[in-house]
């Protein structure tokens, strides 16, 4: 009834007798009774002892457990992370036992209560980032000009600026919220609006904001980009609506400050600061539009008109002016009528003069007044 038991050195034998704990056999040979025995044999480079005997062991048989296992047991409030020969290789959840054979590899441990420090240790993130889901953490990289909102159970809990955080969530359930401190542009396009005279026109407007206050501008509204939109739209109807089509054509980047001094003010309340606001585009109907077109044309015509009269008046007193000049200077006139020949000369091959240059330029050019 003896029985000759080999255990190696990767090995445990779990031995039950009679359906009960016995005892644990290392490294060895054993001659063992073997009636009524049950072996359970174990390969400890599997590094988890699994079975249902594990709960028994470590409650009635401690001084057996302290000396094939490492033990790592967290409450409701406690992950435990664990590392093998000192590298994090596993995060065991909250209210869990876990016992790994003592042996193959150093297995070392440290419990972090999750409620007293939500935060994941900076230490560690990098080594939680390989485990994925399995880290038990909600990591997150905030970039710079970027600012986060860590809310754990619903609760606004801190601000975070750039850098990269990780925050447990075995007990509670960490959210993240990004939102953009850097400038933004606002664009309200296509919004149809009536003129004071009756005419209805399309407009684009542009506003810059940036938030600088994250904390009022997630809790105050629910989106900050939808609700200076909402505002920028009441804004242009009560600017454009009080003022004709030709006012608005007029200077469109003139807007009414008082009104969107308002939006200003509303936007704040929420952390948000809105500079610059401007109608950029104006879009009329087809119609409306052919007929400025032909009012433009003939203001250009009429502009034109007056500048050609201008500059036929401006040539015609300057030749009074010279004809004043020539008359009462007979050397003068002498000079244009050479510089007349002198043209006139440009245009032919051959000049036989006959009699002088002054039958020359009685024959060819004589400049008399009138």
């Amino acid at each position: 009834m003896l029985r000759k038991i080999f255990v190696g050195d990767n090995e445990r034998v779990l031995v039950i007798r009679k359906r009960r704990f016995e005892n644990i056999l290392g490294p060895g040979e054993y001659w063992i009774f073997a009636f009524g025995v049950e072996l359970f044999r174990f390969d400890i480079a599997g590094l988890v002892f699994t079975n249902e005997w594990a709960d028994f062991i470590v409650t009635q048989k401690p001084e057996l457990a302290a000396r094939y296992f490492t033990v790592v047991e967290t409450n409701d409030a406690q992950v435990a992370v664990v590392y093998l020969d000192g590298k994090l290789a596993r995060v065991i959840a909250p209210a869990k036992r876990v016992l790994f054979w003592r042996g193959a590899v150093e297995v070392t441990f440290e419990r972090i209560d999750v409620r007293a420090e939500p935060e994941v240790p900076e230490r560690i993130i990098a080594a939680l980032a390989r485990l994925g889901r399995e880290s038990l953490a909600t990591l997150t990289l905030i970039d710079e000009g970027k600012r986060g909102l860590v809310y754990v159970d619903g609760r606004l809990t801190r601000e975070l600026g750039a850098g990269t955080y990780g925050f447990w969530n075995a007990v509670t359930v960490p959210r993240i919220d990004v939102l953009e401190m850097r400038r933004q542009t606002a664009e309200v396009t296509g919004q149809e609006i009536l003129t004071k005279d009756k005419v209805t026109v399309r407009v684009n407007v542009s506003a810059v904001y940036e938030i600088v206050n994250v904390a009022a501008a997630r809790t105050g509204v629910k989106d900050v980009n939808e609700t200076l939109y909402r505002a920028l739209q009441i804004a242009v109807r009560q600017t454009l609506g009080k003022r004709t089509l030709e006012e608005v054509l007029a200077d469109k980047t003139d807007v009414d400050e008082a009104v969107f001094a308002e939006v200003r003010r509303e936007m704040e309340l929420f952390g948000v600061r809105v500079g610059a606001v401007a109608l950029k585009d104006i879009i009329l109907p087809g119609d409306i539009r052919d007929i400025l077109n032909q009012v433009v044309t003939a203001e250009k015509q009429a502009q034109a008109n007056l500048i050609r009269r201008r500059e036929e008046t401006a040539a015609t007193r300057s030749l009074l002016n010279t004809a004043k000049l020539m008359e009462d200077n007979p050397l003068l006139v002498r000079l244009k009528e050479l510089e007349s020949l002198e043209k006139i000369a440009d245009k032919v091959e051959k000049i036989t003069v006959v009699g002088g240059l002054n039958a020359l330029l009685e024959r060819t050019v004589t400049i008399r007044p009138e």
